[in-house]
């Protein structure tokens, strides 16, 4: 296992060259064969070979890219064929998850489309595409959390045209779970019954306003 491979995220990689000049350029291949995908043998054989070239995160203010050499594979016992698969990047893209990230981060904190695309050398249009599927990604996971055990409600003024929100908390973790808009018991009945994991809240800490007598039943 290249230890080289450990230090830049990839341990499944064994490192072949490196040059350092404008960027940084990594030659590299797969450092073991794998099992077969769909019957899991490791009765194989390399079918052919082609190169494969990634973005990944940048060192200093160098942008560091990957030539991958990517076996395609040819199953003896099931007789199906795929191609290697490196952990942490997808099918088809030319470019890490981890940089994908990095450019979301940086996006998200305040760092222009345009500035962006020229120190690391993508479109703004794949800035945006990127930057909405890690939105996506992450409201996925807000939605399928389960409600908290100790479940704070509270209700705020949100705008003159949208009127009041309400506010749920998870108290015993100290955070904010989720803020939706409305505060009585018929504009937030969807949402309420959609929450998973709804039957595990054993507190309930609100007020006892007319709006909200309701929801904990």
């Amino acid at each position: 296992m290249s230890l080289t491979g450990k230090i830049i995220g990839f341990p499944s990689l064994e490192i072949e060259r490196v040059v350092r000049k404008n960027g940084i350029w990594v030659w590299a291949k797969p450092s073991c064969r794998p099992n077969c995908l769909y019957c899991k043998s490791t009765d194989l054989r390399i079918k052919a070979t082609y190169q494969r070239t990634v973005k990944h995160t940048r060192q200093g203010n160098q942008i560091m890219t990957m030539y991958l050499r990517v076996p395609k594979y040819h199953c003896r016992q099931c007789g199906r064929y795929f191609r290697y698969r490196f952990s942490g990047i997808l099918p088809r893209y030319r470019a890490s998850e981890a940089f994908k990230l990095e450019v979301f981060e940086a996006h998200d904190g305040g760092v222009t489309q345009r500035k962006l695309a020229r120190s690391h050398g993508i479109g703004t249009a794949t800035i945006e595409r990127w930057y909405q599927r890690q939105i996506s990604l992450r409201y996925s996971e807000i939605r399928t959390r389960n409600c908290p055990l100790v479940l704070g409600i509270d209700e705020h003024f949100f705008s003159r045209k949208s009127g009041f929100a309400t506010t749920f908390v998870d108290l015993k973790n100290h955070r904010v779970f989720d803020v939706k808009l409305g505060r009585s018991e018929a504009s937030l009945r969807s949402y309420l019954r959609s929450l998973k994991g709804r039957d595990r809240v054993r507190v309930v800490v609100m007020d006892l306003s007319d709006p909200y007598r309701a929801i904990p039943r």
